[in-house]
């Protein structure tokens, strides 16, 4: 073992291409994790779009069980009076 580390050293900084790959940890990837955004980013896209068919400003959109997204807004009363606060599950589609 300390012979092939040795090795790697040498090779390493000589300059040969994948002894720094030798030497390094593998890395471990979390899909899951990228997963979680992009449900995230399209709860957010659902969100903007229902705001803007509303005429309301989106204060928040997260992801809620499995497919679902609650949206928060804000939608004008119509009378130019204070906006009311609506929150709404919708399917994410």
């Amino acid at each position: 073992m300390k012979k092939l580390s040795a090795l790697l050293s040498v090779l390493l900084m000589v300059g040969v291409p994948g002894a720094a790959q030798a030497l390094s940890m593998p890395s471990l990837e979390r899909p899951v994790e990228r997963s979680i955004h992009l449900v995230a980013d399209n709860c957010y896209a659902v969100g903007q779009r229902l705001a803007q068919e509303r005429g309301a400003k989106l204060l928040r959109a997260d992801a809620v069980g499995s497919g679902e997204c609650r949206v928060v807004m804000l939608v004008p009363d119509g009378e130019g009076g204070r906006p009311r606060r609506e929150e709404i599950v919708v399917p994410m589609r």
